[in-house]
């Protein structure tokens, strides 16, 4: 879902939506979703039990490219490096 969306089904305005959400958690709602992705892929990295390429799509993201600069972004670790360092 957008953050357009969510808005919708708040009732609210998106400006009003994102003003809400960041008072509430912090941090505004697309970084926000996009910490849940990267926290559900270092989960799923480090079961062992995905590839690269799959803890990506199970974590929402559909291009490889993006998930690695946002993952590395948020771990400073590249998602290959990030999955050799859970095995050791």
């Amino acid at each position: 879902m957008s953050i357009k969306e969510f808005a919708a089904k708040s009732f609210m305005s998106e400006v009003y939506f994102r003003k809400i959400f960041k008072n509430i958690h912090g941090t505004s709602p697309v970084r926000y979703i996009n910490n849940l992705k990267i926290t559900r892929a270092k989960e799923l990295l480090e079961s062992k039990m995905y590839s690269v390429s799959d803890a990506a799509l199970q974590s929402g993201y559909t291009e490889m490219s993006h998930f690695s600069r946002e993952f590395k972004k948020a771990t400073g670790l590249s998602p290959s490096e990030f999955k050799k360092n859970a095995f050791q």
